[in-house]
């Protein structure tokens, strides 16, 4: 029992809760030893789609900085990073099972690179993002460097990163950061929604697009067919292939089996 990250499993959908919510739900080691316990369970225990969340009215504050500038990590922030930080960030793009950031309040810092490590952000239309580094004297960490100019463009997300400037839902959703926007209330139901969409699709070929994709934004072009070349072959091997066509040519709607 981790009581930093709530872990729930409804179906094939698993939701992970950053649970400091009288914080606003800071990245402490406890959850990232918990995300890394969580992810690599959901690669054998059937999870199809995981939300990411936090508990109460924020998604994550970034790092926890309770214990001020002499926290011993400081002391070697580097050993912590690469031990406790880019691990989750690695497994978390690594899998093939899709990943939706359930955002309200406050994401800022660490805690925005993670939504951002998402492949789904769904936001409510009160909350707000800043790669808020350089307010405390701190350059980048979690991968910022790597998701947001690849949203933005690097001179966008330059500014953004070095003044730290605090982003409305509706202007991240323009700058092309995050999916959609919802109300509050009708957040739940639209990440829910989605996540179970995924579930019960084509889930072979769901995975393998997040695979194609992952070497489309790292890889060369020649890299990206060949991989498209052998993910397509596991696809063809489906049921949901096989029935995905059945039901074109009949004209009817698909029974995917993910399978």
């Amino acid at each position: 029992m981790n009581p930093h990250l709530l872990v729930t499993q409804e179906g094939a959908v698993k939701t992970l809760t950053f649970n400091l919510p009288d914080k606003k739900n800071p990245v402490t080691p406890e959850i990232l030893q918990g995300m890394k316990q969580a992810l690599q369970a959901a690669e054998t225990d059937g999870t199809r789609v995981i939300i990411l969340t936090g508990a109460g009215d924020d998604f994550s504050a970034g790092a926890d900085l309770s214990a001020g500038a002499e926290d011993p990590r400081n002391e070697n922030v580097t050993e912590y990073l690469r031990t406790a930080v880019n691990p989750v960030i690695l497994m978390m793009r690594q899998t093939n099972i899709p990943i939706i950031a359930k955002v309200r309040g406050v994401c800022v810092g660490v805690g925005f690179n993670f939504a951002l490590a998402c492949d789904l952000i769904f936001a409510e239309e009160k909350a707000a993002f800043s790669q808020i580094f350089t307010r405390i004297g701190l350059a980048s960490d979690g991968g910022g460097a790597f998701f947001l100019p690849r949203l933005t463009g690097y001179h966008k997300a330059f500014e953004l990163m070095v003044t730290g400037a605090m982003i409305k839902a509706e202007d991240a959703l323009r700058m092309g950061i995050v999916n959609q926007v919802f109300a509050g209330d009708l957040l739940d139901a639209a990440v829910q929604k989605m996540a179970n969409q995924l579930a019960n699709g084509p889930y072979v070929a769901i995975r393998q697009m997040k695979a194609n994709l992952r070497v489309g934004m790292e890889g060369t072009l020649a890299e990206t067919l060949d991989a498209e070349a052998v993910n397509q072959y596991k696809c063809f091997q489906t049921h949901d292939f096989k029935e995905g066509v059945t039901a074109f040519l009949e004209k009817r709607r698909a029974n995917f089996k993910g399978e």
